[in-house]
């Protein structure tokens, strides 16, 4: 039986699953019980202050909005120093910025600078594009699935961390004991983050501990090349803005980012106004999470098997239809299942998004890409939450917010249904 240096491995030990193992981590830390910790926390923060659900809501929308203007920062970084470097700084800055939400916020204007300025730039210099950019550069072949299983770390976090952090906040009476959890989550993934390796070439190895150049003079092995378009052309910014093909993506990342944001920032107070109690609504939006996570390995399998444009569509569907669920159900067990319906959509987009772009622009191109498009598109999917938050000041209600949620994701179906990988450019 030939062995796997034959058939055009590497026989040392292969760093990259480590490098998933250590990046699920820092999501489920970072993400799951930091970004994700803010839908269980700021609602106790709005009832225990007595604050404008509107104005308050300005935190996120600034929060989201600095992420997408620190994301040049980010790509910088990371094109620059690499992805562990990165990451450490983030989760330095993170930490931080949770101290002082313990020590300091008794005022709304408090929480929003902090909240807004200091959170939003941990967000961007810990967030998903750091842990993508290592796995593009780790994998080729099992990109996508890769991809989905470290982006699955902050799904499980967010789904833990919705009760934890509820339960904790009733136990000692305070919305400050649950920042002080996520800051004690956050300097454990600040060590393990020192473990990170940036690029196979570091340690001379090759991604998917694949040697390209024997593997493609070796006829037995067919199933060390993708089953996907890769790109073989090394894209520049100037040629991907001329593609439709971009804009295209654009639309699906603008619809299932937006209505995310505004779930997470609203979905519980969507429910208790409903008659639900804080706990049944926090548990119902920790499902939500959680169908995330779950949807995220089989979403990145997905990936790797069939053309995007089709797994894309699939479950942006899902999001329709939760999102749908979530707005028109009552019954606890119906919005349970509609929100694990919802959040299994996200989560697949959470992984299908960056590989399409991965794929059809390259690995060289893709920090260029998020850095340079953070800042247009987020400022739009920022505005979610805030604009939520007053529509139902203005009307009473969330209706109108769920109706222009809905045609954002159909937006995007139409979108997904036309995307094709781009021609190279002659």
């Amino acid at each position: 039986m030939a062995t796997t240096a034959q058939h055009g491995q590497a026989p040392r030990k292969f760093y990259g699953w480590h490098n998933v193992g250590l990046l699920l981590f820092v999501q489920f830390a970072a993400s799951g019980f930091v970004y994700f910790a803010y839908s269980v926390v700021f609602p106790v923060m709005v009832e225990t202050m007595g604050w404008n659900r509107g104005t308050a809501s300005l935190a996120q929308s600034i929060a989201l909005m600095m992420l997408g203007l620190a994301y040049p920062l980010t790509g910088y970084l990371l094109s620059r120093y690499g992805v562990r470097q990165t990451i450490t700084i983030g989760l330095a800055v993170m930490l931080s910025g949770l101290l002082l939400l313990v020590s300091v916020v008794s005022e709304m204007w408090q929480w929003i600078l902090i909240w807004g300025g200091i959170m939003g730039l941990s967000f961007a210099l810990t967030g998903p594009i750091c842990s993508q950019t290592a796995m593009i550069s780790w994998f080729n072949i099992k990109r996508s699935t890769t991809i989905g299983i470290v982006m699955t770390g902050g799904a499980l976090g967010g789904a833990l961390a919705q009760p934890v952090l509820a339960s904790m906040m009733d136990h000692f009476d305070s919305w400050r004991a649950a920042w002080m959890i996520a800051a004690v989550m956050v300097v454990i993934a600040l060590i393990a983050t020192q473990f990170v390796i940036n690029r196979p070439d570091d340690i001379g190895q090759f991604p998917d501990n694949v040697d390209p150049g024997v593997a493609a003079r070796d006829p037995l092995a067919g199933n060390l090349r993708p089953k996907t378009h890769r790109t073989g052309h090394d894209w520049t910014m100037k040629q991907v803005i001329r593609t439709p093909t971009l804009y295209l993506v654009m639309l699906i990342t603008l619809g299932y980012l937006a209505t995310f944001f505004f779930l997470l920032n609203h979905g519980i107070l969507h429910l208790t106004d409903s008659g639900l109690s804080g706990l049944e609504a926090a548990s119902i939006l920790g499902l939500a999470i959680l169908g995330s996570g779950l949807a995220r390995i089989p979403a990145g399998w997905l990936g790797d098997q069939f053309e995007l444009r089709w797994t894309v569509f699939g479950f942006l569907s899902l999001m329709v239809l939760g999102l749908a669920g979530f707005w028109l159900g009552h019954s606890v067990w119906l919005l349970s299942v509609m929100g694990m319906l919802f959040g299994a959509g996200y989560g697949g987009m959470l992984v299908l998004g960056p590989v399409v772009t991965g794929n059809y622009f390259g690995e060289r191109a893709f920090p260029i890409i998020n850095s340079v498009l953070a800042p247009v598109m987020l400022p739009f999917a920022a505005a979610a939450p805030a604009g939520a938050g007053y529509i139902f000041e203005a009307s009473g209600s969330y209706d109108i917010a769920f109706a222009i949620a809905i045609a954002l994701l159909v937006t995007g179906l139409v979108a997904a249904f036309f995307m094709k990988p781009p021609p190279v450019p002659g």
